[in-house]
């Protein structure tokens, strides 16, 4: 098992308060329902992959649980998901994603371990 915090991130470093805060639930969203392979589009086999792990997320309040196998789809499809620009939020989402342990990453943490 393994959980991940659902964080909303502002950028500390912007002056336009008109700018979105970045939210890990929509980016789960965002990375599951792009195809691994965006040439051929997503099989029946990733849906249903896809799907569980939306499910996870319809049910997580503030940290989603998913099992080791939904973990490591979404860990995939997180690695291979396509980046708009750089941005240091995404940096912690990818790294708070592929670094998931039973614990989630305590932001408040300078380091960012996972908390007990």
């Amino acid at each position: 098992m393994k959980r991940i915090a659902l964080l909303t991130l502002r950028d500390a470093n912007c002056p336009d308060p008109n700018i979105v805060d970045l939210g890990y639930r929509q980016l789960v969203e965002s990375a599951v329902r792009v195809p691994l392979d965006r040439q051929a589009g997503a099989s029946i086999d990733e849906m249903r992959k896809g799907i569980r792990v939306l499910d996870a997320l319809d049910r997580a309040q503030e940290v989603l649980e998913l099992e080791d196998a939904d973990w490591d789809f979404l860990k995939q499809k997180v690695e291979r998901m396509p980046w708009a620009m750089t941005d240091r939020r995404f940096i912690q989402f990818y790294d708070d994603i592929v670094q998931a342990t039973e614990a989630p990453r305590d932001p408040a943490r300078a380091d960012g371990v996972a908390s007990a």
